[in-house]
């Protein structure tokens, strides 16, 4: 288990999320944009719930351990979230004008290869 302490306070998580968190969060800051994610959290209560983030370039988080669960019983409570992506996604064509399509963007690459005609 793990205690995540952001600019907004704190929340308890499992290993697992803790650690693809982190690693999404710097996916997220290469991407230079904002994504909210929802992951599993446990309340002072001993309830689980979910809770959304907000990931951008400038988040920042403070991790520390904390005890508490079997690691078989935090991968039952604390199931990783399917995190979307982040970035540029490239989609292949494949209707009449996929040709021209390419032939375009060729164009426009070998345009900003050349120094956009300077």
């Amino acid at each position: 288990m793990k205690r995540i302490t952001f600019s907004g306070g704190s929340i308890v998580t499992g290993n697992a999320i803790t650690a693809a968190l982190l690693d999404y969060t710097t996916t997220v800051a290469d991407a230079e944009s904002s994504v909210t994610v929802d992951i599993t959290v446990l309340e002072e209560n001993g309830e689980t719930s979910i809770h959304t983030l907000l990931l951008s370039p400038a988040s920042q988080f403070d991790v520390a351990d904390v005890g508490g669960l079997t690691e078989e019983e935090e991968a039952i409570r604390f199931p990783v979230p399917d995190l979307p992506r982040t970035g540029i996604s490239g989609v292949v064509e494949t209707g009449g004008h996929a040709g021209r399509t390419a032939d375009d963007f060729n164009q426009v690459m070998a345009e900003i290869d050349d120094g956009l005609g300077q």
